[in-house]
């Protein structure tokens, strides 16, 4: 039986992740500081570890041995705590405790959770003159998180890679992110305000991106930073036309009432060396993505 640790367990993309291991029989050791919200997965392969970032220099005594160690644990990861720079650079220092807890436990990988943003701070390190934007110092936390983590893999000697996540959608993402809230605005028949939407930007389904998450993790090559997304992108402007026309076709958009503070620079990363490594792609239609998303929205509570 293959075993992981994963981290962050009762968040968005960690939970859905521990329920797509179990599924395939791995026996799951799920790393929360809120483990009480994994009460309702009834498996004997999941075994719930209660921990905050204090708590990390322990694991090892807590859990014997595991394959691959998943870290999606992350505070702040969108929101006002994106610019809170104590908080960052705490979350920075856990990912390294938690690579370092790896190597005491004898996992042969680590595997961090990375994201798209990490390309706005690669642009603007090739750039003479830039102003970064407050969030610049999340992402340039996680950055920096991936490359002292692939430092500690290297000296170590334990396998790694990082993923760079696209904006995951569906159940169980309980935020006011902008793509939960571009949906409640067209589930309740208002247009949201936009960018002018021509740059390229990704939705992927969580449903995919656990899939593609455990194929990086089982066959990623060494020491790579993968894009966690579809291979194929499009314009915002068309990702939500799509969206507007599948919930509510009535709606007028009106694109550029807002200014695009940074448009991603794509050529840093490939979209398509995740599929040429270990085969998996997403699968999901765009259309069941969104639909299942939308139901997912009008059940919570927005208030």
């Amino acid at each position: 039986m293959k075993t992981a640790i994963v981290t962050g367990a009762t968040g968005f993309i960690g939970r859905a992740f521990i329920n797509y291991l179990l599924e395939r029989d791995y026996q799951v050791f799920a790393v929360s500081r809120n483990i009480h919200r994994l009460k309702n997965i009834k498996s004997e392969n999941l075994i719930c570890i209660e921990a905050d970032f204090s708590d990390y220099k322990n694991l090892n005594q807590r859990i014997p041995y595991a394959d691959i160690f998943y870290h999606f644990a992350w505070e702040g990861a969108y929101g006002p705590k994106t610019t809170d720079y104590h908080l960052q650079m705490l979350n920075a220092e856990a990912a390294c405790e938690a690579l370092e807890q790896a190597v005491k436990m004898n996992c042969n990988k680590f595997v961090l959770a990375g994201t798209i943003a990490e390309l706005e701070i690669l642009a603007h390190l090739d750039n003479n003159i830039c102003a970064p934007r407050g969030t610049c110092i999340y992402a340039m936390a996680k950055l920096s998180a991936e490359m002292m983590c692939k430092t500690l893999a290297t000296k170590y000697g334990i396998l790694f890679n990082s993923g760079l996540f696209a904006n995951i959608i569906g159940p169980g993402d309980y935020s006011h992110r902008s793509t939960n809230t571009i949906l409640h605005k067209f589930i309740n028949g208002q247009s949201p305000k936009l960018v002018k939407g021509d740059g390229l930007n990704d939705w992927l389904f969580i449903k995919d991106a656990v899939c593609l998450i455990e194929a990086m993790g089982e066959h990623g090559k060494n020491m790579k930073s993968y894009y966690i997304g579809h291979t194929e992108l499009w314009p915002l402007r068309k990702i939500i036309e799509k969206t507007r026309d599948i919930i509510a076709p009535e709606i007028e958009l009106y694109f550029g009432e807002i200014a695009d503070e940074f448009l991603t620079d794509y050529s840093y990363i490939s979209t398509k060396e995740l599929l040429i490594d270990t085969g998996c792609e997403a699968r999901y239609s765009f259309d069941q993505a969104v639909c299942e998303t939308a139901a997912w929205v009008r059940s919570l509570d927005w208030e």
